[in-house]
């Protein structure tokens, strides 16, 4: 059960569950355009969740920082109760390639 709209918090028979995700006020930014304006995002573990918007919404931008492909500009997220990290793909930890031209990501 969720505690609050949020989702904050899930309790199961009493106990606090894990989160798989928690996002909060994650924002991304390409120079003046906002992709992604604040989220604030729970998943339980062990639920299904559906990830649905319009074009432009910013599904692709939060699923790219919470694989970590992408930087947040502000905020946070955890995954699996692990705080957000660049992904190593063996590029250089200066390489913002991708961050720079959205549209360049494969796929």
């Amino acid at each position: 059960m969720v505690d609050d709209a949020t989702g904050a918090r899930s309790s199961v028979s009493g106990a606090t569950a894990t989160m798989a995700i928690e996002a909060r006020g994650l924002t991304k930014r390409y120079g003046p355009i906002v992709a992604l304006d604040g989220l604030d995002l729970a998943v339980p573990t062990g639920s299904v969740f559906g990830f649905l918007g319009p074009n432009g919404a910013g599904k692709t931008t939060t699923i790219r920082l919470l694989t970590g492909l992408g930087h947040p500009t502000s905020g946070s997220a955890t995954v699996a109760g692990i705080p957000w990290q660049p992904a190593d793909c063996g590029w250089p930890a200066t390489s913002d390639t991708w961050d720079r031209n959205p549209g360049s990501t494969p796929g």
